[in-house]
């Protein structure tokens, strides 16, 4: 059974994410910008984001409206971005809405990445090298989350109240027809990486049908791995 305090904290930031997605729309003939909305997506952001860790990554994409509410970023912030104002917190307003990146004791870290779709596999795949072999050697630079005090703990062999970070790939159903993300899955899979690829599949890509793009959904085509 979830937890009610939970399930009304989702509650309300699906609320909020409609609400932004709305204002965005009724606004759109004053102020140009470009939004895609996690309307449809917003269980599955919001279930990810409440699961992480300070020592965790994600790589959102560009539809991760409520996951980026989920990790804590208020409206506000997002707006900044959205409109690409000069005191927004991720680049200043240099980078297309929803590409985040951020380096705090507070939330998990995310990388800077391309604007250009399914990019982030590679570089977050990546990571996941690094942990585990950071893991691997025992090393102090590897980051982990004390549970009991919420902070970041190094130097220190992984326990029940301080687990070892894992990474979060955030991928559009459409992208897994490209090469980076292939390839980012057979890496993973060879050399078995701490990393989750969360592919939202809305039965479109861009602008085209699932059944106009590709053979088969995400999940089918990694059970050959």
């Amino acid at each position: 059974m979830i937890d009610t305090d939970i399930l009304l904290r989702a509650y309300r930031l699906m609320c909020t994410a409609k609400a932004m997605a709305g204002t965005y729309e009724d606004n759109r003939p004053i102020c140009k910008y470009v939004h895609s909305t996690s309307r449809g997506h917003e269980a599955i952001q919001l279930a990810t984001a409440f699961h992480l860790l300070p020592c965790d990554y994600v790589s959102p994409y560009y539809r991760d409206e409520s996951l980026l509410l989920g990790l804590g970023f208020s409206p506000y912030e997002l707006m900044l971005q959205l409109l690409a104002k000069g005191n927004d917190i991720f680049t200043g307003g240099r980078e297309y809405y929803s590409h985040p990146n951020y380096r705090g004791a507070d939330k998990p870290n995310i990388i800077h990445q391309s604007s250009a779709t399914g990019m982030q596999a590679i570089p977050t795949t990546g990571i996941a090298q690094g942990i585990k072999y950071l893991e691997k050697i025992n090393s102090p630079l590897l980051n982990k989350t004390d549970i009991n005090n919420t902070g970041i703990a190094t130097g220190q062999l992984p326990t029940a109240n301080c687990p070892l970070p894992i990474v979060i790939c955030s991928l559009g159903d459409a992208s897994v027809t490209e090469g980076e993300v292939s390839e980012s899955f057979q890496f993973a899979a060879l050399h078995q990486l701490p990393i989750i690829y969360l592919v939202q599949d809305n039965g479109w890509g861009i602008s085209v049908t699932s059944e106009e793009a590709r053979t088969c959904n995400a999940n089918e085509m990694v059970k050959g791995f």
